[in-house]
């Protein structure tokens, strides 16, 4: 779990409620891959490439469910990582991009909406 946390009080005010997983899709892809929480994670997760692309992300939030005093939300996250080429001065190969994809899960404060987010272990 990171030490600072996310501001989703959006989403918090729309827990229980059918716009609950549209409005925390919005929050977190508003955040964008270079956010500085969501960006280590992001990195950690890479399997494919080298560093995280300044791209657009895709969530999906796969369940929830309140526990502890918390909503518990396991997401699914898209992300662009980039295929760098040797970085050599004459390097005619330009940079490249792929898909990869992590699993996060958010614990939501719903009083506050402050959010922290740890890597899935499942």
């Amino acid at each position: 779990m990171t030490d600072a946390p996310l501001a989703l009080t959006r989403s918090a005010s729309a827990w229980g409620s059918p716009s609950f997983r549209p409005t925390l899709i919005e929050e977190i892809q508003a955040l964008g891959s270079h956010h500085p929480v969501l960006q280590p994670l992001l990195q950690a997760g890479l399997t494919q490439t080298s560093a995280v692309a300044e791209a657009p992300l895709g969530v999906h939030v796969l369940r929830s469910h309140e526990a502890a005093g918390l909503i518990r939300v396991h997401l699914g996250v898209f992300y662009a990582g980039i295929i760098a080429g040797c970085s050599c001065a004459d390097d005619p190969s330009p940079m490249d991009t792929i898909t990869e994809h992590c699993e996060l899960v958010l614990d939501i404060d719903p009083g506050t909406g402050r959010a922290w987010v740890t890597p899935c272990d499942e």
